[in-house]
């Protein structure tokens, strides 16, 4: 079987379809990855072929779109939803992946996907599955949100008008499967998930998500072998992610509240997404780092301080970590809220943020043995979800007619 993947051109988004793309490499499969250039350095240290397909990354979209300046929490994410995932990005991935897909139908040019896989917020390739009667399916890499998805099917009607598919398309937007990656406990009951959702276990795939030169190379204390400060006080995980890592300001507030932590005895390691040189000078007991996987840094945390993208939030739960949240945009404000209402995590606002604030709720949910029992029962939750194979075992049925 024949599996195209497709992805906007962002790391969060590419990461969450490895484990799918592993597993049906292991079973046998020809698999490819369409995404930006940007991420040709990730799917080729993965093994696998990629498919040039769309802008190059979210931030060059971004920095296109003058709607976006001044513009934060939701009405940034609407923004982007409308003239960037609906607009830019799925304009250029559909006429890519139409020209890309559309010549394999030639005579002598033998790969044509029998099935394309695509993340919740890559909006080009179904339109191309849909125009050439190929099976799709999407795979949750952001929080349910059905206001968003009305948004995305409204902001989508050009698309589908250029390419002629008929007034229906919309609602077959998701494709034969949604694959929802949250457990049962953190679904939000007021925003249920659509009739095709099946579960998948979330799976933190970033082994190969690395710069090819990464900082603080090294078997010490603070680098990336060894990426936490000597001491013995408690472990804090910091970090923005890859799109919003140029925030200094707020990630600044964040890291000194959690330096401050536990009595200024906490060892903090800063997954920055940018150049540590240009962060600046931190306290002796932070290590700022360009990338370091959050699985290996979530193994060993004992807090993440972070923003509340899907990736990390996700990572998290999995690894029954206590979390501090400061949303900024997209759907890290729905994360923070179903987080705060389940009860495992507290939440701030960057409006005002300081360091005192920071420090008092990372010092207040690390020792709330009420918060660890919940998430111990979420973790739980999650490792019995089904994993990947299972989903790749679905989408060979749907191949196949099953």
């Amino acid at each position: 079987m024949r599996i195209l993947f497709a992805t906007s051109p962002g790391l969060g988004h590419l990461l969450p379809l490895l484990p799918l793309a592993r597993a049906a490499r292991a079973r046998g499969h020809d698999v490819r990855i369409a995404a930006g250039s940007s991420l040709l350095p990730i799917v080729a240290r993965a093994g696998f072929h990629h498919v040039p397909a769309g802008p190059s990354s979210l931030s060059d979209v971004a920095r296109a779109i003058p709607a976006l300046a001044g513009l934060t929490g939701r009405r940034r994410a609407v923004v982007m939803v409308r003239e960037a995932f609906a607009g830019t990005i799925a304009r250029g991935i559909a006429d890519d992946l139409l020209a890309t897909v559309a010549d394999s139908t030639a005579p002598g040019v033998a790969w044509r996907p029998d099935v394309m896989v695509h993340e919740d917020m890559e909006l080009g390739s179904w339109i191309v599955a849909e125009r050439l009667g190929i099976p799709h399916a999407t795979v949750q890499v952001t929080a349910w949100r059905p206001r968003v998805r009305e948004l995305m099917a409204t902001a989508s009607a050009p698309l589908i008008a250029a390419y002629d598919l008929d007034a229906d398309a919309a609602d077959r937007m998701l494709g034969k499967v949604f694959f929802s990656t949250r457990p049962a406990s953190m679904l939000d009951p007021d925003a249920p998930l659509p009739e095709l959702a099946a579960e998948l276990r979330p799976i933190a795939d970033d082994r190969d998500g690395a710069p090819t030169h990464p900082e603080r190379t090294g078997a010490g204390p603070g680098s990336a072998a060894d990426p936490w400060p000597a001491g013995d006080g408690p472990r804090i995980v910091v970090t923005l992610g890859t799109v919003d890592a140029d925030q200094h300001d707020v990630l600044r507030a964040m890291v000194r509240g959690a330096a401050a932590s536990a009595g200024g005895t906490a060892r903090v390691a800063v997954a920055l997404g940018g150049d540590p040189a240009a962060f600046g000078d931190v306290p002796s007991n932070v290590a700022v780092h360009r990338y370091v996987p959050m699985s290996a840094l979530l193994a060993d945390a004992d807090t993440v301080v972070f923003h509340g993208g899907s990736g990390t939030f996700t990572a998290a739960l999995a690894a029954a970590r206590p979390m501090v949240i400061v949303p900024l945009a997209a759907d890290q404000l729905d994360n923070a809220e179903r987080a705060v209402a389940v009860g495992i995590a507290r939440a701030i606002s960057p409006d005002g943020l300081s360091s005192d604030i920071v420090r008092a709720a990372t010092d207040d949910i690390r020792v709330d043995a009420e918060v660890a029992t919940r998430l111990a029962g979420i973790a739980a939750e999650i490792a019995a979800m089904p994993g990947p194979e299972v989903a790749i075992e679905r989408l060979e049925g749907i191949v196949q007619g099953r």
